[in-house]
């Protein structure tokens, strides 16, 4: 057997480096509704909520603000788990008797890169307070009452149901977006590179062998940083950005934290074995 038919031996690694760095662009969302005794009369009405918010945010020094697509109530929560509880505590029976409304939620996006956290906070309070002076009451469906006849398995069922239902929740929502140069990625590329390396080189000193030439290398994000408790706050921001059409560039991370947002930066390198 020659030697470079010679079968060789390779060693795996993987490490993580961590980037911190300020939110640049602050992400607001206010859903308008509108429920007009037909469909097309409520389409007309929450489009003009819709452009009435959009031209409120832009005055306010919006950068950019934008309405997204009418959609029904059901669907008007873009949090995944509340929209799994709502279906999922659902009585089946009898129509609604309140009227079906038709929702839009509309974008404004500031840049917040030049401000300190102080001023973070302040705009933000700003932003909160002119959406509750502008805020429209809700229409909190009518809940109808157990027939007297009701079995205690239905009365029971209904309770987990209006338990279950999430409020009618028009606040507005708030998503922090940090911009990671390319400086910086490179940077703490670099170091997870060299501690996989290292770690490469005990396990081959272990062994009796000497590392050799890269056989691959691999760079990532994982999700959540690779943080489980924050696997749930990463999908929260995606269904938010998601509702308005808002894609993230390369390098980007969404956050509801207005404070450094962290981005883990993951290298797997594979190298051969030599003796």
């Amino acid at each position: 057997m020659t030697e470079s038919t010679r079968p060789r031996s390779i060693v795996s690694t993987d490490a993580t480096a961590v980037i911190r760095q300020r939110p640049a662009v602050l992400l607001m969302l206010v859903r308008v509704r509108a429920a007009g005794a037909t469909l097309d009369l409520g389409l007309a009405e929450v489009r003009q909520l819709a452009a009435d918010a959009v031209r409120r945010l832009t005055r306010l020094g919006a950068v950019r603000a934008w309405a997204g697509d009418p959609h029904p109530d059901d669907q008007a929560n873009p949090d995944p788990l509340a929209r799994m509880r709502a279906v999922a505590g659902r009585v089946p029976a009898k129509a609604p008797t309140h009227r079906p409304g038709v929702n839009v939620t509309v974008a404004a996006t500031w840049d917040i890169a030049g401000l300190l956290a102080d001023g973070v906070l302040t705009l933000v309070d700003q932003l909160q307070f002119d959406a509750a002076a502008d805020a429209s009451p809700s229409e909190p469906p009518e809940a109808p009452a157990d027939p007297p006849w009701a079995d205690p398995a239905q009365q029971i069922q209904r309770m987990l149901a209006n338990a279950a239902e999430p409020p009618d929740d028009r606040a507005p929502k708030f998503v922090y977006i940090a911009r990671p140069t390319e400086e910086q990625l490179a940077q703490a590329a670099s170091e997870a590179y060299l501690v996989a390396r290292h770690r490469a080189e005990r396990l081959a000193g272990a062994t009796g062998l000497r590392l050799g030439a890269v056989f691959s290398l691999n760079y990532g994000h994982p999700v959540g940083g690779g943080r489980p408790d924050r696997l749930m706050a990463d999908q929260r921001c995606a269904a938010l950005l998601a509702s308005v059409g808002y894609v993230l560039g390369d390098g980007e991370i969404a956050s509801e934290d207005p404070r450094a947002i962290e981005l883990a930066v993951s290298v797997h390198v594979a190298h051969h074995l030599e003796g």
